[in-house]
């Protein structure tokens, strides 16, 4: 009787879960929309860089929502620390796509090679696979299995990405060597591929911490 009396005294169970959910899908967005402006169809920047910033915009205020959240809660499915880790990571991804969105703008950059599209193809499908992971937190025992396998594929893309990151690093180069880039370009070019390595970075960042939060319940 004491102990049911104890459990109704107690706050409920609150699951974070659909803000999770809710920041994936604005990287994904997010995502979709630097893939579009990098595909060459049209030279609208400014259009592009607006869109992602006001994806950015929702993405900070789910996330501000969950550190109140997280910060008020006494009963979560998984520990506080890796609730606000992980939502803190998940912004960092969107905030990423947009610094690179304001790179492309800010040097004016209208062509982009292969690898550089390969990158950010590896964005979008993080972005994908974040999506498609978020849902199962909240059976996050009944469903490791699942959770583990599309990390593991998170991790498998930033390992192709990193690659397409050598490859175009190493094009700019002998393309500065050859005289077919000036420095400031080449500088231009290098900055961003870098960008990029860090938004795919941050989405394996991101796998990574939901793997570590998913051992912890399995």
């Amino acid at each position: 009787m004491a102990l049911n009396l104890f459990r109704r005294l107690m706050p409920p169970e609150i699951s974070f879960t659909s803000q999770f959910c809710e920041q994936a899908k604005c990287i994904h967005e997010a995502a979709q929309e630097l893939r579009e402006m990098t595909s060459g169809k049209d030279t609208g920047a400014e259009d592009h860089v607006a869109s992602i910033r006001a994806i950015e915009k929702r993405a900070d205020a789910v996330a501000r929502q969950i550190f109140i959240g997280a910060n008020r809660t006494f009963q979560a499915p998984i520990d506080r620390e890796d609730i606000l880790h992980l939502a803190h990571d998940l912004d960092d991804v969107v905030d990423l796509i947009e610094d690179t969105a304001k790179g492309i703008q800010r040097y004016s950059i209208s062509t982009f090679a292969n690898e550089m599209r390969s990158m950010i193809d590896a964005v979008v499908e993080s972005g994908e696979l974040l999506q498609q992971v978020m849902p199962h937190l909240d059976a996050i025992t009944r469903e490791h299995r699942t959770i583990f396998r599309l990390c593991e594929r998170i991790g498998q893309i930033e390992e192709r990405a990193d690659e397409s990151f050598d490859a175009g690093l190493a094009r700019i180069r002998t393309e500065l060597g050859a005289g077919a880039l000036n420095p400031i370009g080449y500088l231009d070019r290098k900055e961003l591929y870098e960008l990029i390595e860090r938004v795919v970075d941050k989405c394996d960042d991101v796998a990574n911490v939901v793997q570590t939060v998913t051992a912890k319940h399995v």
